[in-house]
This record gives C-alpha cells, sequence and structure tokens, in this order.
C-alpha cells in the first residue's frame, strides 16, 4: 500500500492518512492520536476516495462505487464504528464525480457533484453538532446546468465563486453573500482577457491571487480587494509549470509557490504581495549539470485549418535545427514528440529526468500543445473533444509534417509518445500517418476507445461520454470514435501498398482501473496477427503484473525510473542504431 493523503485535524491533535490498494485509487482512511491519550481507540474507515476534515471530531469523506465513480459522501465521528456513518449525499447520475473539500476559513465543506461539463455544488456547515441524531443541511449554491462550471470558496461572510458561467469561457470570479447565494447574486470580482484564462485561486484577506495562463504560458496575478487594483508577479522561469503552495494562512499579505522548468527540479518561491517582491525559498540544484547548456523555445505551427499550433521545443543549444550537429556529421536531428490532447490537460513543461539520455545524444523534444488541450482556454479544449476530435490528430500530424518540411528531422528520426489518452492521440499515427514515424511509444494507451465507450458498466464509461459521445445512442459518435481508433484501424488494408510500420514499445498494467489491461493486450494480440513476416518493425509489450493506471509496484521511484529507462533505450536503438 502507499499513502494517498495526510491531513491533521484542524487542532493538531489527529493526524489522518488515506492510503490506497496497490494499483487501485482507493482504500483505508487511518487515524492516529498524536497526543497518546490512554483511551483512545485508533478506528480504520474502509472503502475511502477522498477526505477532509469538518472539525476536530468530524471527517467526511467519499465512497466510490464498482465503476470507480465517488458518488457517496459520509460523514464520521472519531471514536464512533464506521456502521454508525452517516450518509449526508448520495448522486445518482452515473455521469458525475463527487468530490469534497474544506473552504480556506475552515467554516464549510463543500460537495462538489462534477461532470466533465457542469457543476453543482453543496455547501455544509462544519460546526454542525451531530451528537443531536440529525442530518446536516446542505445548502445548494447553484442547480447543475449543462455547460456551466463553478467552484466555491469563503471567507469573511462572503462565498468567492469560480465560473464559466455568462459566457466566462475562460471562468472569472465572482462573489455572493453568505445570506444570498443564489446566482442572481453573483458579481464579476475578476475577468480575464480573451488570451488569458484562470486555472486556480487563493483568498487572503487583503488579496486574491490568481493562478492562470497568457497565450498558454503560466502566470499569477494579484488582485487587492481595497484598492480593486491588480499586477502580476515576475515569474522566474518563462517556459514552466507553476504549482500553487499550501497557503493555510488567511491574514497574510505573503504567499508561497513552487516552480518546475525544464531544466530544474521544483522550486519554491515566497511573494510578499505589499512589497512585491519575490524570495526564493528552496531552489533544487542538480548536480554536476549545467543549465546553460540547454534551452527552450516555442514555435507555432499552422494546422490543417489555419489554427496556429504552439509547439515548445527542449535542446541543447549546440543543435542546429536544421538537422546538423555541431558533433556529429551532417543528418537530421533525432525528435521525441509528446502530448496529450484531452479532458482540457495541458502538455506541461516541465522536468524528466528520462529525456536527458535522448537530449545528451543530440534529440530534440518537441511538445505539441494541440486542441483537445487546455494550454489556451476554453475554446482550444472544445475544439479537440467529441465530433471535433479529428482536430487533435490533425494537429499533431501537421506539427510532425511542420518538423519534416523545415529539416529539423526526418521521418527515420522522428519518434513520438503518449501516456493514456495520450496514447490515443500518438497510437492513432500508426494508421494516420505511419510513414511519418520511427517509432512509437505507447504507454497505458488508451487504444480501443470503442470498446470502452460501448461498455457502459466500465470504470468511468458514463462520465466520459461528454468527452468522446455515446456511441450506443449515436451513430455518428459511433463513426467517429471506430475513425480513429488504433484498435479498429488494425487490419489488412494497413499492410498494403508498404514494406513497414514504425516499431513500438507498449505498457499496461493488471491493476489499471482507467485503461483495462485488455486494450493494450488485444491491440498488440492484433497487431502481431496482421503483421507480415517480411516486416522489419519490432513491436514490444511489457505488461506489469502489480502496475495502476498511475503505477505501482515495487518501489515506485526505482520501478519508474527502471522503465523510462527502458523507454528510452528502445528510442535510441530504433532511431541511432
Amino acid at each position: 500500500m502507499s499513502v494517498r493523503k495526510v491531513l491533521l485535524s484542524p487542532d493538531h491533535s489527529i493526524f489522518a492518512y488515506n492510503t490506497e490498494r496497490e494499483g487501485m485509487e482507493y482504500g483505508e482512511l487511518h487515524f492516529k492520536d498524536l497526543n497518546n491519550r490512554a483511551h483512545w481507540e485508533a478506528s480504520v474507515l474502509d472503502n475511502v476516495f477522498n477526505f477532509v476534515w469538518a472539525n476536530d471530531q468530524v471527517v467526511y469523506y467519499t465512497v466510490p462505487n464498482a465503476q470507480l465513480r465517488p458518488y457517496q459522501v459520509y460523514a464520521h465521528v472519531i471514536g464512533t464504528e464506521q456502521s454508525q456513518d452517516v450518509l449526508v449525499y448520495e448522486e445518482l447520475d452515473d455521469t458525475v464525480f463527487v468530490d469534497i473539500t474544506s473552504s480556506k476559513d475552515g467554516n464549510y465543506v463543500t460537495i462538489n457533484a462534477n461532470s466533465l461539463s457542469s457543476s453543482e455544488v453543496r455547501v455544509i456547515d462544519t460546526s454542525h453538532d451531530f451528537t443531536q441524531k440529525t442530518a446536516p443541511k446542505l445548502q445548494l449554491v447553484k442547480p447543475r446546468v449543462p455547460g456551466v462550471e463553478y467552484y466555491v470558496d469563503h471567507h469573511d461572510n462572503t462565498f468567492y465563486i469560480l465560473t464559466n458561467a455568462d459566457d466566462a469561457k475562460n471562468f472569472k470570479l465572482v462573489q455572493a453573500p453568505d445570506n444570498a447565494i443564489g446566482k442572481s447574486n453573483w458579481t464579476d470580482l475578476i475577468t480575464m482577457k480573451s488570451t488569458e484564462k484562470i486555472e486556480d485561486v487563493d483568498l487572503f484577506h487583503n488579496n486574491v491571487v490568481i493562478y492562470g495562463r497568457r497565450d498558454g504560458l503560466p502566470m499569477i496575478l494579484c488582485h487587492d480587494l481595497r484598492t480593486k487594483e491588480t499586477h502580476e508577479v515576475q515569474l522566474p522561469e518563462k517556459f514552466c509549470v507553476l504549482n500553487p503552495g499550501t497557503n493555510l494562512d488567511f491574514n497574510t499579505d505573503v504567499f508561497r509557490f513552487s516552480v518546475i522548468s525544464p531544466f530544474t527540479h521544483e522550486s519554491t518561491y515566497e511573494y510578499d504581495m505589499s512589497t512585491r517582491k519575490l524570495h526564493p525559498i528552496r531552489v533544487q540544484t542538480i548536480r554536476k549539470f549545467d543549465r546553460s547548456k540547454y534551452t527552450c523555445s516555442q514555435i507555432h505551427v499552422k494546422s490543417h485549418d489555419n489554427k496556429q499550433i504552439p509547439v515548445t521545443l527542449i535542446h541543447k543549444k549546440d543543435i542546429e535545427l536544421n538537422g546538423r550537429h555541431a558533433d556529429m556529421c551532417s543528418c537530421r536531428n533525432p525528435v521525441l514528440m509528446r502530448s496529450y490532447g484531452a479532458y482540457g490537460t495541458s502538455t506541461d513543461i516541465e522536468f524528466r529526468v528520462e529525456q536527458f539520455p535522448l537530449i545528451e545524444r543530440g534529440w530534440v523534444i518537441a511538445l505539441a500543445h494541440v486542441r483537445g488541450g487546455g494550454e489556451l482556454g476554453k475554446d482550444w479544449y472544445e475544439d479537440g473533444k467529441l465530433d471535433k476530435k479529428m482536430n487533435s490528430f490533425k494537429d499533431f500530424i501537421s506539427v510532425a509534417e511542420h518538423l519534416v518540411t523545415c529539416k529539423l528531422t526526418s521521418p527515420e528520426h522522428l519518434t513520438a509518445m503518449g501516456t493514456s489518452a495520450g496514447g490515443l492521440l500518438v497510437g492513432a499515427m500508426l494508421h494516420m500517418r505511419p510513414d511519418l514515424f520511427k517509432a512509437l511509444v505507447l504507454k497505458v494507451p488508451f487504444v480501443d476507445p470503442l470498446s470502452s465507450m460501448l461498455n457502459p458498466e466500465l470504470p468511468l464509461t458514463q462520465i466520459e461520454y461528454p468527452e468522446w459521445g455515446n456511441p450506443t445512442e449515436d451513430s455518428k459518435a459511433y463513426d467517429l470514435i471506430e475513425s480513429y481508433s488504433p484498435y479498429e484501424n488494425i487490419n489488412a488494408n494497413l499492410f498494403k501498398s508498404r514494406s513497414s510500420l514504425p516499431s513500438l514499445f507498449v505498457t499496461g498494467g493488471m491493476k489499471d482501473q482507467r485503461v483495462a489491461y485488455w486494450q493494450p493486450l488485444k491491440f498488440v494480440a492484433r497487431l502481431r496477427h496482421f503483421t507480415p513476416p517480411t516486416f522489419n518493425n519490432t513491436t514490444l509489450l511489457k505488461m506489469d503484473l502489480d502496475r495502476g493506471h498511475f503505477g505501482g509496484g515495487g518501489s515506485e521511484q526505482d520501478s519508474r525510473l527502471s522503465d523510462v529507462a527502458e523507454q528510452m533505450a528502445f528510442l535510441i536503438s530504433q532511431v541511432q542504431k
């Protein structure tokens, strides 16, 4: 087992930690008395997905169903049996995922019932007395409306609501008083420009901190609630991943955040909103690593419909992006393309230790920020989902074609890697444009989307209808999914008029609850069945008996490094023989 989450009770007397079973995403909730009280009886709650403290004696937690959908919220009083826990909320809609959070001031627990395209939030007063044997009162903030999302926090008799309502596609921050929380009483506090989006908000007594993106790159804005002025924090890195810190103190002008760049480990910074000064708190240097040898830049590539696709390039400075290297004879640069392109999730520009064995050998890492991701806001995401899903694949192909056309690389030196839904994106290249790639790495890939979306009993299928469509009810959705599904397009026609395909390295996990093990298994089996013996491409499959979707099995760090070492060795063997 591994620890999933830890939280101290508000009075810091009880340490609660949630473990997850090997390969699973839920497990047991444990409590440890930090005061070593003589009559303390440690209790363990089973089947817990997430939890928050309401007060020093009450914990709220979510429970998943057989499809891995958290759908129930229970309240547990410390010192009682789990059988006595109170069912506070149950969500019967199979497309809705239930989560719980607590407001920054600790006055409310929020129950968030979210689909991929809508939200419904209820708040509960954390002071509710369960000894009275009554259920807590749930206050609904706003009824669910298709396409409208919102998230709630609270402080100083005011609810702060982050929402895309009123056509604020990239979100805005509104506020409403405690006694009038309904939509008609929402007033705008912070709105964004068309090139900006809000990703997270942190509340303080005098300020609101906005974490977001501008033109796809991270930014932090500070809004003064007294003067109504907004200023931007000058970040230490331009190309990076930005993570909000755990800023528990409300009455302060100082907050912390962390930054990860392609050439640095996660580093923590502290910013004073009154003096506007940034101070490094913990900057993790990498031993024997000279970051001045490397560079990161961004280009834009025109897609099939003239959309400009951002592409981040990471490589050594002495690489010439025309196929030449200072230490090598004239050749095309080896390139590894990476992307995700689904759920509005961005392909982050982060530090990956496994990239450097490639970069040191003259490779270029190309991050394609295709539609379906969230880099450029809600429109960018929606332009790569449902009936517009083909845009994700066409964007990826356009980027690959551009890298070849501008002579940065060649098909004999071009590779790609994708994980989960990114494995679907990259896996589709096998039948859409096999001529463009030398090798593909598919990690726990979603390569059989049609069978998955046709089976509502599988984990998360019904939740994901807003992303992929429902092929059981919509023939157009069926035809579209079938057209891009990597598994469905492995047939005899794939091998006509060509003598080879890209080599493949495919991984899977027997305990994967999101992409079932049979997806990579049947994909590889079908490919091997149809591949003529004269083809010289390699197809490797690694199935981990102890792995879940996000890892597991053995020492997690050692296992991850071993896995990526194999994948990098595979890519090098295919391109630099």
